[in-house]
């Protein structure tokens, strides 16, 4: 760490008498100096406190979805021990200046850029992963991505549910829920939370459970994002007794309808085994087909290829072009089979990405050619044609196993056991090629919609919401739910410290 030298003349906000922007908790260039001036000697020396003249600037401020999402920030505090993460929203919280707390920087909402002229309190140090005494949790720091938690947790044949790319954080996409390759077997990430060491907007620290702050622990697991800094949490974890079968089918266009009640049949059939997954992507691959995307279509089971071969049959009699499988992957490479991982597309930083995701009870196949016409007319278009439409089932019996109140996440993420999601990437940052994006993407989810029967409710999940999307369609239509998330809002956190992540409103 250095000591903060004519901090007002390189933030360009020493002429400033006012606030920057009508925001309540906008900082003065005089709050933000005293600020750093007191934090600096609170920190440990595994932290540091990073300028926007520092070399190391620029790199901190990319993002999975930059430049479209660009947080407003002033400083950076990378944060090296949980009591770092304290003192520095400690003063955050006595000078009026707000912040974001940042670890894998993969979320695309665009209320991210409310954040007016604040601090990033960047998690990344915090990425330590331990296996507990008794070999049934382990505890995991904030800043863990999932490539960190899958390989320590490996080296001791173990395996968490964690979300399905290897660049996110453990911690983001728990809070909102976490889709996972695990869980059909064992519910979504939040569902294995024992407990979570928080930081509260005023720098209280505590541990929250299901016996401790039991109200917070259950606003934490579905809408976490608007409660607390997570600095460490426990999380179940599990022997791993088997390496998986992987196959990769590809289908022409033509095979849309056929191959889409075939997934409805298999992802519902009482039979259907747990360790069993399903999951592809519509996307270009001219190669195959110079005119249409193509249905890249992935089949996963935990367990060896005799025992696979029986469930990807009826998807092999649909006609795919190609057909390959991988026998004897085991966890962390699962991750490259798949295509998750660290040099995936999925985990490309810098680019603009947009989703726009829909749940469904089903696959609608007239609904899909609507939505695949779309898709076709935004792919065709060369600022577009490297995205991809996300066609997720990974299953819903562990899901399903757990009580759907006792956590604040929405109903309809337990009832629908289908994501569909474009995911829409571009360089640049021009308001008319970003005005299409969300355009395009608005128009292929409301197509899906549009197959919804009139009682049921239009969902999306929480993390890949864009920021345009209602409360309900995020959180849930139940009264007393959002009642309770509403009231809980405001008695955790009544100042709206954290509403930058698709906020929850205080009651």
């Amino acid at each position: 760490m250095h000591v903060l030298v004519a901090f007002a003349a390189w933030l360009g906000l020493g002429s400033l008498p006012a606030p920057v922007s009508a925001h309540p908790l906008t900082p003065r260039a005089e709050d933000l100096k005293a600020a750093c001036a007191a934090l600096e000697p609170q920190l440990s020396n595994k932290a540091a406190i990073v300028y926007p003249h520092d070399p190391d600037w620029a790199e901190l401020l990319v993002r999975g979805s930059s430049p479209r999402i660009y947080p407003n920030y002033n400083v950076v505090v990378e944060v090296g021990t949980e009591g770092d993460v304290q003192k520095t929203v400690q003063v955050a919280h006595e000078h009026g200046i707000p912040f974001l707390t940042v670890s894998g920087t993969h979320g695309w909402t665009k209320t991210l850029n409310n954040l007016p002229n604040g601090i990033q309190i960047n998690m990344r140090r915090l990425n330590t992963t331990t296996v507990d005494a008794g070999g049934k949790t382990a505890t995991v720091g904030g800043g863990t991505l999932q490539y960190e938690i899958t390989r320590e947790l490996f080296a001791h044949n173990k395996q968490a549910v964690t979300g399905l790319c290897e660049c996110v954080s453990v911690i983001g996409p728990l809070m909102g829920g976490g889709h996972s390759m695990l869980q059909n077997q064992h519910g979504f990430s939040l569902d294995n939370i024992v407990s979570a060491n928080v930081v509260l907007a005023n720098g209280t620290a505590l541990t929250a459970s299901n016996t401790s702050h039991a109200d917070l622990f259950w606003a934490l697991r579905g809408a976490g994002h608007n409660f607390a800094v997570v600095t460490s949490m426990k999380l179940a974890i599990y022997d791993i007794t088997s390496n998986w079968t992987v196959y990769s089918l590809i289908y022409d266009q033509s095979k849309l309808e056929t191959l889409l009640p075939v997934i409805n049949e298999q992802d519902s059939s009482p039979t259907r085994p747990a360790k069993l997954f399903f999951t592809g992507v519509w996307t270009r691959v001219p190669p195959i087909d110079a005119k249409y995307p193509i249905i890249a279509y992935t089949i996963g089971y935990e367990g060896n290829e005799a025992e696979a071969a029986q469930y990807v049959a009826p998807f092999k009699a649909v006609g795919p072009i190609s057909t390959s499988v991988s026998t004897d992957v085991d966890y962390v490479a699962l991750y490259t089979v798949t295509q998750n991982n660290l040099n995936s597309t999925a985990c490309r930083a810098n680019l603009n990405a947009l989703g726009a995701g829909a749940s469904l009870p089903v696959w609608n196949a007239t609904v899909a050619r609507k939505a695949f016409e779309v898709f076709t007319k935004m792919t065709a278009d060369t600022r577009f044609n490297t995205s991809v439409m996300l066609m997720e089932n990974y299953g819903m019996q562990g899901v399903t196993a757990v009580n759907p109140n006792s956590t604040s996440l929405s109903l309809d993420e337990r009832v629908y056991p289908i994501v569909a999601n474009p995911t829409i990437w571009w360089a640049g940052n021009d308001t008319r090629t970003n005005a299409d994006a969300y355009a395009y993407g608005e128009q292929i989810r409301q197509t899906w919609f549009s197959g919804l029967a009139k009682d049921q409710t239009r969902h999306t999940y929480v993390n890949y919401a864009n920021g345009v999307e209602g409360f309900e369609q995020m959180y849930g239509y139940e009264p007393w739910r959002t009642k309770k998330l509403k009231g809980l809002k405001g008695a955790w956190d009544p100042k709206k410290t954290f509403e930058y992540y698709n906020p929850v409103p205080a009651a």
